[in-house]
């Protein structure tokens, strides 16, 4: 914009300087015409120029070292013309900030992109507060507050901890609170007040005796991830990395838990690999007010997993039960003795496999 009114300037001067040197009707119309493109600039631009905003696009989540690039598009209600947009935007992280300019068209839909930077995990936000809009011709520009931001994880690579608390041999199902259907069931004598629908005749014909069909669940998890907060970069990628490892394993055994970050952070419930990346996201781009806290939380978890950012540990406590204690430096895990009961009645297990120690 500046080099645009340093050759008006000129042009200007020019058309002066030859209305003097010759006064005839040419260099007269020359010089109103000059004149006029400034209110000309103002008044057929101003409208264009107020209605124009942005809005920035990202992934949300990328993975470490992935391509990935951040979309600015100019958007408008009105179909005025204007000139191109300026912004400086701020990049920053949990250990970096910069500013970056930019420049992109004016017409609606136009956009611009920014290769995002992933060789660092973490959140990186982009910000922008406010845009100027130049005229037609370019001898305007007018500022407009505006309010876009958007944030982008970069996760690091799964990490495998150095030392692995052994899960249960088996997961638990519990008779279903009511009766009802299940897919899962157990097999037991009859007892006064279970309904008759539930009576298995085949079976109670066969043993001369009424049996039971009775409905098995799931019973409530009480699972507790812990990461500590990092004060480095390095701490930083290695708990996000074993976050992540301990994760996948628990998911594969279709293991429900909750998760915190710090001793204060929020709790979520994850059941899918989709839920941690949406915690990590709204947890580190400083968005945690919009964490639905789950209605069930265990007033006290009866296994919890502590992960620091130290090389030689990774879980801190101590454990108990059928699901064992995989100890080490500065390891171990437990498990409630519930979980570790044996096989009885109205009781039986999905089996998996254990986590090796080591």
């Amino acid at each position: 914009m500046g080099t645009r009114r340093i050759i008006y300037a000129f042009t200007f001067a020019g058309a002066a300087l030859f209305f003097i040197l010759y006064p005839f009707w040419f260099s007269w119309y020359l010089l109103v015409l000059l004149m006029l493109l400034v209110p000309f600039d103002l008044i057929f631009s101003l409208p264009g120029m107020l209605s124009r905003r942005i809005v920035l696009s990202a992934p949300k989540v990328l993975e470490h070292g992935q391509a990935g690039t951040l979309t600015i598009t100019a958007v408008t209600n009105w179909p005025f013309p204007a000139g191109c947009i300026k912004t400086w935007m701020k990049v920053s992280g949990d250990d970096f900030k910069t500013w970056r300019r930019f420049v992109c068209g004016a017409e609606r839909g136009s956009r611009y992109e920014i290769t995002i930077d992933t060789s660092r995990s973490g959140v990186t936000v982009f910000e922008a507060k406010r845009i100027w809009t130049v005229s037609m011709i370019g001898l305007f520009c007018l500022p407009t507050n505006v309010d876009c931001r958007t944030a982008v994880l970069v996760i690091p690579a799964p990490v495998k901890p150095p030392y692995m608390v052994a899960l249960p041999r088996g997961v638990l199902l519990r008779p279903k609170p009511g009766g009802g259907f299940s897919e899962d069931y157990d097999l037991r004598p009859y007892r006064k007040g279970d309904p008759i629908r539930s009576v298995h005749w085949k079976v109670s014909a066969k043993f001369d005796s009424l049996i039971i069909r009775e409905p098995l669940v799931l019973p409530p998890h009480s699972r507790l991830i812990h990461a500590m907060l990092w004060t480095k970069a390095r701490e930083r990628d290695l708990i996000l990395g074993r976050l992540r490892w301990v994760s996948d394993y628990l998911l594969k055994w279709d293991l429900p838990y909750y998760v915190r970050i710090g001793d204060s952070g929020k709790i979520a419930e994850i059941t899918q690999r989709e839920d941690l990346l949406e915690y990590l996201y709204l947890v580190l781009s400083g968005e945690a007010e919009a964490l639905k806290t789950p209605a069930d939380v265990p007033s006290r978890f009866a296994w919890v997993y502590q992960i620091d950012g130290k090389k030689g540990s990774a879980v801190r406590g101590q454990g108990s039960g059928d699901g064992g204690t995989s100890q080490g430096s500065g390891v171990s895990g437990q498990w409630s003795g519930d979980e570790g009961t044996s096989l009885g009645s109205g009781v039986r297990r999905r089996g998996y496999e254990s986590a090796v120690s080591g």
